[in-house]
């Protein structure tokens, strides 16, 4: 019956912590504050502070002090943190630190150096009371000055998403240093961590864990990347049951968590670090995020921070001397990453309201004070009041910068190259390509397979997008011509690799490039359950002679495939080296169809350095006096759009119009007239009992020559 007991208590108590903590959040959210804010306050009501003093009786009933209980609530407390920090790690683009190193590393340096010495010192100046019982105060204050020097990431981000200045260099520039502000606290806080297990400064433990920490972040981030995308792979493709890849995520952030804390430093490190390699895995990783952010922050989010805020007595700032000592705290939170975070731009090349911005943006605590402060008192390092204060500082902080910063952005001017990045980057939000992340390669050895294997390859790794190769059926004796079809895929996407900037990410070749055996006869659909966005298909004979429809097992494919399909036709001689720029003609009419023909056309011709000549057909029914040329101010418009998509890849795009009522017709005429390498060609399958070629597409694939790359769907 006892446990009967318990087990209700603790139900009751989930039950308030959520339902408090989710409308509270929803009063914060529609006043545009985080609705961690509002999960706090719940638990700061539901506390000694209010409902504890207003109702003490009701309060010591549903949290007493049961050890069981608190037991119980911390573990879910403690869940919560690891699933907070795998979250945040997911979130965290380590690239974007390379983009302006010297201005990120100075003022993170700067910002975290000034703050912490403040923080450090201010904690010896604090009394007694406030300090936990230890040998000396060096734990307490080391967790003091980090908390008050670390930024939130989740905080920022959402602020400058909340006032447009996200897509703006300084917002990335803001963003970018809070990451290696996170970044660098879980090690600090790691290393707080060995000394306060051990209650005294040993430079051989501390030593031990700098290097366990050192080995554990260089294996990461790469072996152990390489190992958790393959492991995200597998899992996708292989398992039947729901949701496999979360478990598997779940899984891998215990395993690093387990790791660092029997290499000696705290749990959240390991969490942080998980995060960080499932968001760098080739697929799912958008649909991933927001699986795993389902039940965080429906369940473990709001738990946590209401633990969080019971934790806080409100009673603690009656004294008037813990009272001082709190606005101090926060004073020198302010101060001390402000100046920091200014030093550190100015010293990075930033101008001075650059410089204003950044120590701004920087000032909001959040999500991660709150959790190291969680990590304090757990740890024994903390006491509630100091506790308490921590909080007050994190709340302060983050509600006093959105309008500060919302203020000083506007007062800084953009530049001629950020405003050309943002209308760039505006109009490929637009694009289909930026949003696919995994290709499947349907290919044989002959000439049509070599060249979709080549083409495959260099999309994919212009992409940066996963590519598995699909074998049709094959006999042992048929192993040499396998390795072949994969040579010429991974050697297209080394090609990319050695053509690409030397400051852009380079996957490596095998997260690129994976292939499986197609021997079983229901080995296509089988593959396709697994999740691609496009396929490429290259096999002999692709198109049944004198039909629309396909071959047998091209037509499976095609009637099982959802998304776009780009068959590879006329291979005989062009899949040759392929470094060799490609010189390609894309028929464009300005349909959906034709708008992912072009972005495939331009991906292609990014990854050799070629050309694209895009042919636009102007329809002379549609330009008559009647409709007074408006037939063809779309074409134009369709060219001229062709073209500042090339410009933004890079592409030279030349651009080619004719008039006719039959579009195949001058595209025979262009290929007789130029020398080109590979048409891409897009086209609408039409639909019946199986999905079949138009009449039209189907006689132009017939009495052209020149290598094509249908993109059909």
């Amino acid at each position: 019956m006892e446990a009967d007991h318990t087990l209700a208590i603790f139900a009751a108590e989930l039950i308030l912590l959520l339902l408090t903590g989710r409308l509270l959040g929803e009063v914060m959210n529609r006043f545009g504050q985080p609705a961690l804010f509002g999960q706090l306050i719940a638990g700061v009501l539901l506390g000694p502070s209010v409902f504890g003093m207003l109702w003490p009786a009701a309060h010591h009933f549903i949290f007493p002090d049961n050890k069981t209980l608190k037991t119980m609530i911390d573990a879910i407390s403690q869940i919560g943190i690891l699933l907070l920090l795998l979250l945040t790690g997911m979130e965290t683009n380590l690239a974007m630190v390379q983009r302006r190193k010297r201005a990120v590393i100075a003022s993170s340096l700067t910002g975290i150096a000034v703050p912490f010495a403040l923080g450090v010192a201010l904690a010896y100046a604090l009394p007694s009371a406030a300090i936990p019982m230890h040998e000396n105060k060096l734990v307490t204050a080391l967790f003091l000055g980090t908390a008050l020097s670390i930024s939130s990431v989740k905080i920022v981000a959402m602020v400058l998403i909340d006032i447009g200045a996200m897509r703006r260099d300084l917002g990335q520039l803001i963003l970018s240093t809070a990451i290696l502000d996170d970044t660098i606290a879980w090690i600090i806080i790691a290393v707080i961590a060995g000394i306060a297990a051990h209650g005294r400064v040993d430079l051989a433990t501390i030593g031990g864990s700098l290097a366990g920490t050192a080995i554990f972040l260089a294996f990461s981030l790469t072996v152990g990347q390489r190992v958790v995308a393959r492991i995200i792979v597998w899992v996708n493709d292989h398992m039947t049951i729901d949701v496999p890849v979360i478990t598997a995520i779940i899984v891998i952030m215990l395993a690093m968590s387990l790791t660092t804390e029997l290499i000696g430093v705290h749990t959240a490190l390991g969490a942080f670090v998980a995060g960080i390699l499932v968001g760098r895995s080739p697929i799912l990783t958008e649909q991933i995020e927001n699986q795993i952010r389902g039940f965080v922050f429906a369940f473990f989010s709001p738990v946590f921070f209401a633990v969080a805020g019971l934790g806080m007595d409100l009673r603690t700032l009656a004294d008037s001397t813990l009272a001082v000592f709190t606005i101090a705290i926060i004073f020198v939170a302010s101060v001390g990453k402000f100046s920091g975070a200014l030093l550190g731009g100015r010293l990075g090349g930033l101008t001075g309201r650059e410089s204003l911005a950044l120590g701004v943006g920087l000032n909001a605590r959040g999500s991660t004070e709150v959790i190291i402060a969680s990590i304090g008192l757990a740890m024994g390092a903390l006491s509630n009041q100091l506790y308490t204060m921590i909080v007050a500082m994190a709340v302060t902080t983050t509600m006093a910068m959105p309008p500060m910063l919302r203020w000083i952005m506007q007062h800084v001017p953009l530049g001629e190259d950020e405003a050309k990045r943002l209308e760039k980057e505006e109009a490929e939000a637009l694009e289909q390509l930026p949003k696919m992340e995994r290709a499947l390669v349907y290919a044989d050895d002959s000439p049509n397979g070599r060249l979709a294997s080549r083409l495959a390859g260099l999309f994919a790794a212009r992409q940066e997008m996963l590519a598995t190769v699909l074998q049709p059926k094959a006999t042992d004796a048929e192993s040499v011509e396998e390795a072949a079809r994969r040579k010429h895929l991974t050697e297209a996407a080394q090609t990319v690799h050695a053509n690409a900037e030397p400051e852009a990410r380079k996957p490596a070749i095998e997260q690129l490039v994976m292939e499986r055996p197609g021997s079983h006869d229901n080995a296509i659909e089988r593959e396709i359950e697994r999740g691609y966005d496009i396929a490429f298909v290259g096999i002999d004979r692709p198109i049944a002679e004198s039909q629309l429809k396909f071959e047998d097992r091209l037509q499976k494919l095609v009637n099982a495939f959802e998304g776009p399909v780009a068959i590879a036709i006329n291979g005989m001689g062009a899949a040759g080296p392929a470094d060799v720029p490609l010189d390609i003609l894309l028929p464009t009419a300005g349909t959906q169809d034709a708008r992912l023909a072009t972005e495939i056309a331009l991906s292609l011709a990014g990854a050799t350095k070629g050309h694209v000549t895009a042919l636009h057909v102007f329809d002379p029914q549609a330009d008559t006096v009647l409709l007074r040329g408006r037939g063809r101010r779309a074409g134009m418009s369709v060219l001229v759009d062709v073209h500042r998509a090339g410009k933004r890849s890079g592409v030279p795009v030349k651009g080619l119009t004719a008039t006719n009522i039959r579009p195949e017709g001058e595209i025979r005429r262009a290929l007789r007239g130029g020398r080109f390498d590979l048409v891409v060609l897009g086209t609408s399958l039409r639909h019946g009992e199986t999905k079949f070629l138009g009449p039209r597409t189907a006689a132009l694939l017939r009495t052209i020559r020149t290598p094509v790359l249908l993109i059909a769907r």
